[in-house]
């Protein structure tokens, strides 16, 4: 389901980039972006994504540099929302609010001790990455917590599939046909620009 336009074609020179050269391109096109400006936007549609999901329990992420940034997405939609904290390259899920300190990679997280929550009771997940393709895939930072993470999510499930909606924000500029793919990269169940929500189908299916 596509609501909005379609974004613009990728350039070219993007389809024969390998993930590291893709990182480098998509953190300089970002920064020229009016980021508070889609923030904002993005928050809104993600509020009405969420209320139509029935989400009550949201797993954010602290934004920094260039991110879209979902924390105003707190005074739209009410819900019990969550930060998380590395740990054994993954991640921990932590309510908010939380005392939060800087990690080394310039990120905020909840400090060491925060009170902590069963990834289980997630109904979203809010999944940042640099740039992300038509199929709901991600191009991260290349440290693989949100693949583990969500990988780790498909587990906690007597069906097989967990019942979090996998959420990732991105700008339309950064929306390509085709990211290259390993087979640990995960799906998005939704994506969200300034412009619209895209519902992707994901690869896996209910066994």
């Amino acid at each position: 389901m596509l609501l909005g336009r379609s974004p613009p074609s990728p350039p070219d020179k993007t389809r024969l980039m390998t993930k590291s050269e893709l990182r480098g391109w998509a953190k300089k096109r970002r920064a020229g972006l009016p980021m508070p400006e889609y923030s904002e936007k993005m928050c809104g549609l993600l509020a009405s994504l969420l209320q139509g999901l029935e989400a009550r329990h949201v797993l954010l992420y602290s934004a920094f540099g260039s991110e879209p940034d979902p924390s105003g997405v707190t005074a739209l939609h009410r819900a019990q929302y969550y930060l998380p904290r590395t740990l054994d390259k993954t991640l921990t899920v932590h309510p908010l609010p939380a005392r939060l300190e800087r990690h080394p990679l310039g990120f905020l997280e909840p400090v060491k001790g925060s009170p902590a929550a069963s990834p289980t009771i997630l109904q979203a997940v809010i999944v940042p990455g640099l740039a992300f393709d038509k199929k709901g895939f991600r191009l991260g930072y290349g440290a693989g917590y949100y693949d583990r993470f969500l990988e780790g999510l498909e587990t906690t499930s007597p069906y097989g599939l967990n019942k979090a909606s996998r959420i990732g924000l991105v700008p339309e500029a950064l929306i390509l046909e085709r990211l290259p793919k390993d087979e640990w990269d995960q799906q998005m169940d939704y994506l969200i620009s300034e412009n619209r929500v895209i519902h992707v189908k994901r690869d896996r299916q209910l066994q």
